[in-house]
């Protein structure tokens, strides 16, 4: 293995122009490919707040269908349907309700800043564990009592009272004043569920809307499970909530349908009406095919050149004993170091080109790409991968020249 490993850095050496094209082949590829996974691994993995989404169950959508051209509404819950029927399901460790407010203004003295709010329930922190820096979570008598108390981040805070403790500070926003009682870090905008800069006690006292629907609103639904045996039972106890929800047959009401859904299954279901979390799995292995089979072709002669001048080597190798699955083993083992070799370059290009983005904020404001093990992981299994995809076919070839043939082709 020592000798196979000395000979594939010999022959690095032996063409630096033909290494230099491999080598950045290799880790241009790799880079793309852990970008595109940095982006879905800080969107929907379990990292961070979001350490428990694989056991989250996300109800945001309820549909009202209606007889013959009536058509149908479709929006978010209503308060009053998950008060009345799925704060009472069985199978979830904890429930949550939130609703989100992109848009809002909040101010402190003479500042004012565009910010934005979120409802939470005492319950959300719960789910989604905020790293609070300083201050507490919200409780159900802040909610029940109407408390006027909110929670900001840290740099709300920072921007708006300096150096002052934020904890007591009155600030104002949806025209009322709020008493600061926790300070959270600031999360990753790509973490769309939890993200906020300020998070205001969800309204438990609001009416139903009857002129509308009593069960559409502006509410989602968080239920967090023990174990994935749990979650699916929680979805079955859903759907059967969902199909006990009265209809008004005077409206023409034929039937509800809403789904509860993990956040990766939610995905492939906004896109492709597909309910299978196993999608998000197949989605970033067809990434990365894609990604590696392109620039395979192209590496699969560069290979083939390559080795093809070292014919008479594996020529001479075969006349002093060697085997066609030695010489196999050989290239395949060359062609993985080199591989390696490209996969570390590419890897380390990834982390800068993150950094580039988060410094610069290209994806976008409080956006922030992140890289953690499990996508280290991905990468060196994709090289793997790759080095094999694009090394087995010219190793096999070269390695079954016959001893004459190989000499003559390397006098030619």
């Amino acid at each position: 293995m020592v000798t196979y490993i000395k000979l594939a850095w010999y022959s690095l050496k032996k063409n630096p122009f033909f290494s230099f094209i491999i080598l950045f082949g290799i880790s241009m590829t790799i880079m793309v490919i852990m970008f595109v996974g940095s982006i879905l691994d800080t969107s929907y993995g379990a990292n961070g707040t979001y350490k428990d989404i694989d056991r989250i169950l996300i109800a945001s959508n309820l549909k009202v269908i209606r007889s013959g051209e009536n058509g149908y509404s479709n929006s978010s819950f209503s308060y009053n349907a998950y008060k009345d029927y799925f704060s009472k399901m069985k199978t979830p460790e904890v429930s949550s309700v939130s609703e989100s407010h992109w848009f809002a203004n909040v101010y402190y003295k003479e500042l004012g800043k565009k910010v934005s709010r979120e409802d939470i329930d005492h319950n959300f922190t719960k789910i989604f564990p905020l790293e609070f820096v300083k201050g507490r979570a919200f409780t159900l008598e802040d909610l029940e009592q109407r408390k006027q108390v909110a929670i900001i981040t840290d740099q709300l805070a920072d921007e708006l009272f300096g150096d002052e403790e934020p904890l007591g500070k009155k600030i104002k926003t949806k025209s009322r004043y709020y008493e600061v009682v926790g300070v959270v870090k600031k999360e990753n905008k790509l973490r769309r569920r939890v993200f906020a800069d300020i998070y205001t006690p969800y309204n438990i006292h609001q009416k139903p809307d009857q002129e509308w629907h009593v069960f559409l609103g502006s509410s989602v639904f968080y239920m967090k499970f023990k174990n994935q045996e749990d979650l699916v039972r929680g979805q079955n106890e859903f759907q059967e909530i969902v199909a006990s929800l009265p209809i008004d047959a005077s409206k023409n009401e034929v039937k509800n349908e809403a789904k509860a859904l993990t956040e990766k299954a939610l995905l492939f279901w906004n896109m492709l009406d597909v309910d299978d979390e196993r999608m998000f799995g197949v989605y970033l292995s067809l990434i990365a095919f894609i990604c590696m089979f392109i620039p395979a072709l192209s590496l699969i002669n560069l290979n083939i050149t390559r080795i093809s001048e070292r014919t008479s080597e594996m020529g001479i190798r075969k006349a002093f004993g060697a085997s066609s699955s030695d010489l196999l083993k050989q290239l395949l083992v060359e062609n993985v170091f080199t591989t390696l070799i490209g996969g570390v370059i590419g890897m380390i290009m990834t982390f800068g080109v993150v950094a580039l983005f988060n410094h610069y904020s290209w994806m976008g404001e409080d956006e922030r790409l992140e890289i953690h093990f499990i996508l280290l992981g991905y990468g060196f299994t994709c090289t793997l991968f790759f080095s094999i995809l694009s090394g087995f076919y010219p190793a096999l070839k070269i390695s079954n020249f016959g001893i004459i043939s190989s000499l003559k082709n390397d006098k030619q």
